[in-house]
């Protein structure tokens, strides 16, 4: 909104600037259908009469208590200027929150204009003023219901939550259902092992009265009653008390089982609360992610179209190296290039994890390599010689950027470097030395990570190559494609370590091994500065302090991992 309201302000001091405004100037109704009776479109419109322009305003009004999101395109067709398409709203969006309304302050200023002398011959009477306009339509698309939208996603998101709690409940009743059962078993086979060992013991003295019954004389029948009887008592007590050992160990398995069956049921429930945060929490970050990544390129959209206007690739004969009176000369050269352009780098990452499995809680600590991605601002400012046959310059090459989903940084603020090359009109070797310094940070959203990794070390480059300059000799915009290789390398400076990419070994002083890399550009003078690097196995280097010191003496992933930058960048040169 900032970046809108100045645009709007440098507007109007603009049309003040070119003559006066009509103070009886008043702005007025443009007349524009109805596409929906939840909705009023109105649109006005306001000459300036010695500017020789006009601007339009838009409105849409909600007439509902329900809030919505509509896409609407414009076409104007105007006098004098032609065919003007657009789309409304900063982010090329209009929101409308209940019974709210879309105004110019949430739009681009639409003012056309190419001076009052210009239109005298096209411009179209209006009264005692003049208009450009012969007519306008619009259409709307992408119309949503954005109240119904979040209902429905609080409803779905209730569904899944009753879906996980029905299905942790019929699980619990089955395993429930599944210990009686067992329980039923194990009594009805004690009751038959009882069953069993009191029949086998009827059958015994009934063995035993047999034996007694065919004693010769009733003397030693009554002696052998006596000694049978006392022996029988000796039996029934050792049966009592193997009984009473029988039970007593079945109790106590009992009691082991409720234990152990209580226990499980105790974790089971911890791992279902932790399930239910964990799915909760990972919901919450991708909505935040996705909030994120809508800001950022809201963001970079906004200051993208201030960077890459309509005055990109203009030419002013003074500065261009073609020049008449310069032929054969060597000539002085400044550049200023800034823009977008993007990392994909490798950092080594301190990893503090902690989760629940099976209802435990499971904690650990490693060193991995973990991708950094990061869109930025890229400056380079260059100032250096020029001549048909050979050149130089030195330059100067900040660069600042951040994660789209805000889960790291880059601020890599002191490179520099220069570049010297040689040859034909049309093709040249060069060679380039570059130093500075590589800050990233990097943090994980995941809500079972705490690690942190930050890359803070200095670096010195050295690239060769190939240089093809198209058209030297008669077009303004020369364009130099270079192809080249890379040899990079870290150097003492900064806080972090790097992984040896042979032995995997942790090395926290001295210069690292040479790093290969392929180079592009493609450059075009008073335009762009298209670039690539690419280096397929760059080395793995970060700060280990994080967690009281390296959490393992190796790396759990690879030492190398991918670097790539990529960038597209807005040029200006002077000869």
């Amino acid at each position: 909104m900032y970046y809108k309201s100045c645009i709007r302000k440098l507007g109007l001091l603009l049309l003040f600037i070119s003559g006066s405004f009509s103070l009886s100037a008043q702005r007025k109704d443009v007349s524009v259908s109805q596409f929906d009776p939840r909705f009023t479109v109105s649109v006005q419109r306001y000459w300036s009469s010695l500017g020789g322009s006009e601007e339009y305003y838009f409105y849409v009004q909600n007439n509902t208590s329900e809030e919505y999101s509509m896409v609407v395109n414009v076409t104007l067709n105007l006098a004098c200027v032609g065919t003007k398409n657009f789309t409304l709203g900063v982010n090329k969006v209009v929101w409308l929150k209940p019974n709210g309304r879309f105004t110019p302050e949430g739009d681009w200023s639409h003012i056309y204009t190419s001076g009052a002398d210009n239109f005298k011959n096209c411009r179209l009477a209006d009264g005692k003023s003049f208009t450009l306009l012969q007519g306008i339509s619009y259409t709307v698309s992408n119309l949503t219901n954005v109240t119904q939208q979040k209902a429905a996603e609080e409803k779905k998101k209730a569904d899944e939550k009753l879906a996980t709690e029905r299905k942790a409940a019929e699980e619990k009743k089955k395993r429930e259902e599944k210990l009686a059962a067992e329980k039923k078993a194990a009594e009805e086979k004690k009751q038959k092992d009882a069953k069993a060992k009191a029949e086998q013991e009827k059958k015994e003295k009934e063995a035993q009265s047999k034996t007694s019954a065919t004693t010769t004389n009733e003397g030693e029948t009554e002696s052998g009653n006596n000694a049978t009887s006392s022996t029988t008592k000796g039996e029934s007590s050792g049966t009592s008390k193997a009984e009473q050992e029988y039970n007593a160990r079945e109790e106590a398995k009992r009691q082991e089982e409720a234990r152990l069956k209580a226990e499980q049921e105790a974790r089971d429930q911890r791992q279902r609360d932790y399930d239910n945060w964990k799915q909760n929490a990972n919901e919450q970050r991708r909505q935040a992610e996705a909030t994120a990544a809508t800001a950022s390129v809201s963001l970079l959209f906004i200051v993208g179209t201030w960077i890459y206007n309509d005055k990109m690739g203009r030419v002013n004969p003074d500065f261009v190296y073609n020049k008449p009176e310069n032929k054969g000369k060597l000539k002085l050269n400044m550049s200023v290039e800034w823009g977008y352009s993007m990392s994909y780098a490798p950092v080594l990452f301190a990893s503090d994890r902690s989760t629940m499995i099976n209802g435990n809680t499971v904690s650990s600590k490693s060193l991995e390599n973990k991708q950094i991605y990061t869109l930025n601002l890229d400056v380079n400012l260059k100032i250096g010689a020029e001549h048909d046959n050979y050149g130089g310059y030195a330059f100067l090459s900040p660069k600042a950027g951040f994660s789209p989903i805000f889960d790291g940084y880059q601020l890599s603020l002191l490179n520099y470097g220069a570049r010297l090359y040689a040859g034909t009109k049309g093709v040249k070797a060069y060679g380039e030395y570059m130093a500075g310094e590589r800050v990233f940070s990097k943090t994980d959203n995941d809500p079972e990570e705490s690690g942190k990794g930050k890359l803070e070390m200095n670096f010195e480059k050295l690239e060769y190559g190939i240089r093809f300059t198209t058209k030297p000799n008669a077009d303004y915009k020369r364009s130099h494609i270079s192809l080249g290789m890379i040899m990079e390398r870290l150097v003492p400076g900064g806080i972090g370590t790097y992984i040896h990419p042979e032995t995997g070994s942790m090395v926290n002083v001295g210069k690292s091994p040479w790093i290969q890399g392929y180079a592009f550009q493609w450059k075009k003078d008073h335009t762009f500065n298209f670039y690539a690097n690419y280096y397929p196995a760059y080395i793995v280097a970060g700060d280990v302090s994080y967690n009281n010191g390296a959490p393992s003496s190796e790396l759990k992933s690879t030492p190398t991992g991918s670097f790539f930058e990529l960038g597209f960048i807005r040029s200006i040169d002077f000869w």
